[in-house]
């Protein structure tokens, strides 16, 4: 797996984690539609490609490793290395994230994973999450630091919807009993935890670039 120089390690790493995150993208948007739509046969696809995501995040851990034993890199060429493992590392939750979400699709049995009255909130929370990791597997990709800071804002959206879906369980219109009710709680976690994922992401990436973090950059 070594390359003969730092900078075919540093390119090999990037077009590693530039391969992982449309995995990561399309675990989640997979998921969300498994449960949206209550397809069980999707969930479980999820699920058996989960190893796939994990294998890649190994991948360039051993590269990464490989590069700072072998070529000792200084500075820059550092945190781009340091970088690389942060992002597999985000990556690969992303993608757990996204199989528990298959998996309680897959576990409901005859059971709709989401009851009728969540549904129109998931709506919403599945395609903010979905954009947000679309969002962030670019910035992954092009380095784009001002493209990282929107993922902030996007993350303050997902969690007034986060915040809705609680409301909704805890108000008087709440018929779908406790078993749908703790499901749904998993579900809104899952969620939003892959989000702030989203946004720990293009943290690395702002520092790989500008040595600071998305707070500290000037924008």
């Amino acid at each position: 797996m070594r390359r003969e120089t730092l900078d075919d390690n540093l390119t090999q790493l990037q077009a590693m984690l530039d391969e992982m995150g449309p995995l990561v993208v399309s675990a989640f948007r997979h998921a969300s539609t498994a449960l949206l739509e209550d397809r069980r046969r999707l969930a479980e696809q999820v699920i058996a490609r989960d190893p796939i995501i994990d294998g890649h995040r190994a991948a360039v851990e051993l590269l990464a490793v490989e590069t700072m034993n072998i070529h000792q890199p200084m500075v820059s060429p550092l945190r781009h290395v340091v970088t690389a493992l942060r992002c597999s590392q985000q990556l690969e939750r992303m993608g757990d994230l996204a199989a528990h979400i298959a998996e309680t699709v897959a576990r409901t049995g005859d059971r709709p994973a989401l009851p009728e009255q969540a549904r129109p909130l998931f709506v919403e929370y599945g395609a903010r999450v979905s954009a947000m990791a679309e969002k962030a597997v670019t910035v992954l990709r092009t380095h784009n630091v001002v493209l990282a800071a929107e993922l902030e804002a996007d993350d303050d959206r997902v969690d007034a919807v986060h915040r809705s879906v609680f409301e909704l369980m805890f108000g008087p219109g709440w018929t779908a009993g406790v078993p749908a009710a703790v499901d749904v709680a998993l579900l809104a976690r899952f969620h939003e935890r892959y989000a702030d994922h989203c946004v720990h992401l293009a943290d690395h990436v702002a520092y790989a670039v500008t040595g600071r973090t998305l707070d500290e950059v000037p924008l």
